[in-house]
């Protein structure tokens, strides 16, 4: 299919479109007051965007990674599979790959495609499980059984990579170049970068990165039978009812936008007939047929449920019926709202001339862990080919700004990094990925040196603080945010073993040793090798 003369978006103030202006500029300021790291939101009703906002550094023209938003993706793919005759819902797993043996785990031969829609594989596979150069399909089927195929809902992320993996199986293509005749074409979308392993298979139940317009796009079929605006059939009409129905029971983790039920890679919603694409750290495409609205969000924020609460206490209440008064006053304030909206800063301070002048161009050596990038762990333990085990690093300063030069394994990148308040864009190239960094430093009164580096198609941002000894050894201190601690507490409560009380180190050092957890992205040390 060509793409399509209406692909775009028409994009008109709220109340044309029945939306209360005030309801989007009271949504943003409790996001803001409560400091729930939004970084850009898309508003759709009645096939127009009537609200979207991007904190400055992120932008409408850069991707975004979708972390399990992914498996809505791949969902879709597997409906134009079967409606096409190419699988069938219960079809066994097993069948689609004859070459790998069975006998170790029994149990797989009872897989199907709808075990892994509706997350009914019963696999024990963790976080920790390694994609390093492994076969994840051998993984797979390797891994041992929790409890006998189709007995409990355990969300695991392997269940949608083999969904993947069969889509490529039974059409000669991954994921995303069989979709991109279906839907990314028809609607104006360039290709995605979407993760994969070492075979071609596509993640599918995650690293998918797509712009918050485009996601949009590929999501509002969903709310109209599977037709685009222009009345185009684009997904199947069967899949699309299937697919947003509830399946299962999806009770996991307490919170009432978990406990609506789960379709095929689709939750329900706590709101009659609604749905959602639903990713880590607030990734989300919530899906309202009958008020004719969707409403992308991008975030980076560990304890996402937070972010749904206030989410819930605006939407969809601000979607009224028929087209409401202009109010010139209210849209100009929402806008003067979204324009200030920016993300957490790193403030310039005065240079250090002197310690400049004396590090500036000099090669640190250091010795990491495998867990050590300027990329978060929750996107390099996912990676086929993994970067990580930062080993050199070197500062050079200018009037305005300084390079920064680091090594990981054999990846190599140098950044512009801002120390006026402005922020220094670099592209940087670790293993299949791809990024930009938008980056500021400032010398703080210690002597030490922040950095950070903030990757702008992550949800995160890199936190470097570098103490410089005069044995010229230096010491740094290697944080991100969201933070791990967030991170674990997150975790925890989503498997069923929420932590009480205060968040405190050793609360989250007891978790990570009951999770058995590796002490990951830990401080480390550095030595200039050169004599001044």
């Amino acid at each position: 299919m060509k793409k399509l003369e209406s692909c775009e978006f028409e994009h008109v103030t709220p109340e044309k479109v029945g939306v209360d202006s005030k309801a989007i500029t009271a949504f943003i300021n409790e996001i803001n007051e409560k400091n729930l790291g939004l970084q850009s939101f898309t508003v759709v009703r009645h096939d127009k965007v009537c609200a979207q906002g991007f904190f400055k550094p992120y932008s409408a023209d850069i991707p975004h990674v979708l972390y399990s938003m992914s498996k809505s993706v791949t969902s879709t793919a597997v409906g134009f599979a079967v409606s096409e005759g190419l699988l069938n819902l219960n079809d066994r797993v097993a069948q689609f790959f004859p070459e790998y043996k069975m006998s170790k785990r029994p149990f797989n031969r009872m897989l199907t495609v709808r075990m892994l829609l509706t997350m009914h594989s019963d696999k024990l596979i963790t976080v920790l499980d390694e994609k390093g150069e492994r076969d994840w399909i051998a993984n797979f089927f390797g891994a041992t059984f929790l409890l006998p195929p189709n007995t409990k809902f355990n969300y695991i992320s392997e269940n949608t990579s083999m969904l993947a993996a069969i889509v490529t199986k039974v059409t000669g293509m991954s994921v995303i170049d069989y979709l991109y005749p279906r839907m990314f074409e028809p609607l104006g979308i360039e290709k995605p970068f979407w993760e994969s392993d070492g075979m071609g298979n596509n993640a599918g139940g995650w690293g998918l990165y797509m712009k918050s317009e485009d996601l949009a796009k590929f999501f509002l079929p969903y709310i109209h039978g599977g037709k685009w605006k222009d009345g185009t059939q684009l997904i199947p009409e069967m899949w699309v009812k299937e697919a947003t129905r509830k399946q299962v029971e999806s009770v996991h983790d307490g919170y009432i936008d978990n406990m609506a039920g789960y379709g095929y890679q689709f939750w329900r919603n706590p709101i009659p007939n609604s749905y959602r694409a639903d990713g880590l750290f607030g990734q989300r495409c919530f899906m309202f047929p009958e008020y004719d609205a969707l409403v992308v969000l991008n975030c980076g924020e560990a304890e996402d449920y937070k972010v749904m609460k206030v989410f819930w206490k605006y939407f969809p209440e601000c979607f009224k019926y028929g087209e409401l008064p202009e109010n010139k006053d209210s849209v100009e304030e929402m806008q003067k709202t979204i324009d200030a909206c920016q993300v957490e800063d790193l403030p310039a301070t005065e240079r250090n001339r002197e310690l400049e002048e004396k590090i500036s161009g000099r090669l640190i050596k250091c010795k990491t862990s495998e867990f050590v990038s300027v990329v978060t762990i929750t996107i390099t333990q996912m990676l086929y080919h993994k970067p990580g085990e930062i080993n050199e690093m070197r500062f050079t300063f200018d009037d305005d700004k300084m390079m920064f030069y680091w090594k990981e394994k054999d990846y190599e990148n140098t950044i512009e990094v801002g120390m006026n308040g402005e922020y220094g864009v670099s592209p940087i190239t670790l293993g299949d990925l791809h990024y930009h960094t938008y980056s500021k430093a400032s010398w703080q009164e210690d002597g030490s040196l922040k950095l950070w580096i903030r990757p702008i198609e992550t949800a995160h941002v890199r936190k470097f603080t570098f103490y410089f000894r005069d044995d010229n050894t230096v010491k740094v201190i290697n944080e991100m945010t969201p933070r791990l601690q967030d991170l674990v507490i997150y975790y925890m409560t989503f498997t069923g073993n929420p932590i009480k009380g205060e968040i405190s180190e050793d609360i989250v050092k007891d978790a990570v040793e009951k999770l058995g957890l590796p002490i990951v992205e830990p401080n480390f040390h550095g030595k200039f090798i050169d004599e001044q």
